[in-house]
């Protein structure tokens, strides 16, 4: 599996990666933000194995990329659409940067109009849905920008209650992606 961007190529995760991944998850940025005091790498080596697995799926319901820039080949994170445990035709959006990357919100804009356009051109869903902490109002702008609604405020995980954030479910229809400023703009990019 692999989407390619003007700047950045997501595909499947290889063995080959795994050290570069462990590495981003073991950031003390990255552990820090999400209440990780440990510095084990179980937790992260975990959940490579869930994406291989993932990736063996017949049929498949849940792709978790690696984003990679073009030109270096760097692991700059990873994103991906999961329909695993939806209702039909809906899947979940996820995306996140490694810490060297957080504050590129090009990056996460190209990303998320790939994978957006993705789900709905080559995977037929009808809505894409996703959720972010309250406190990060450039994603929920972002969100806005791709055609979606937010849905609900929830209490999130506890690294999102002890900032005291909720967390903020958005959804986005297919007819309101082919609608977007951001689509027309992705699809003249690419």
């Amino acid at each position: 599996m692999q989407i390619e961007t003007p700047r950045f190529r997501l595909r499947d995760f290889l063995e080959d990666d795994r050290q570069c991944f462990v590495d981003y998850q073991m950031d003390p940025r990255y552990r820090n933000l999400y209440d990780f005091a440990d510095s084990d790498a179980t937790r992260a080596n975990q959940l490579f194995n869930l994406f291989s697995d993932w990736r063996e799926q017949d049929p498949r319901q849940n792709y978790q990329l690696g984003i990679f820039e073009r030109r270096n080949s760097q692991l700059c994170g990873c994103a991906g659409l999961r329909q695993s445990g939806q209702s039909e035709r809906i899947a979940v959006l996820g995306l996140e940067l490694s810490p060297d990357h957080w504050g590129r919100f090009g990056v996460a804009i190209e990303i998320a109009a790939a994978l957006l356009e993705h789900g709905f051109s080559d995977l037929n869903l009808d809505t894409i849905i996703g959720a972010t902490a309250s406190g990060n109002s450039r994603v929920a702008r972002i969100a806005h920008w791709f055609g979606a609604d937010i849905v609900d405020y929830r209490d999130g995980p506890e690294w999102m209650k002890a900032r005291g954030w909720k967390e903020v479910g958005w959804a986005t229809s297919h007819s309101a992606w082919k609608m977007s400023r951001a689509r027309r703009r992705f699809l003249k990019t690419n």
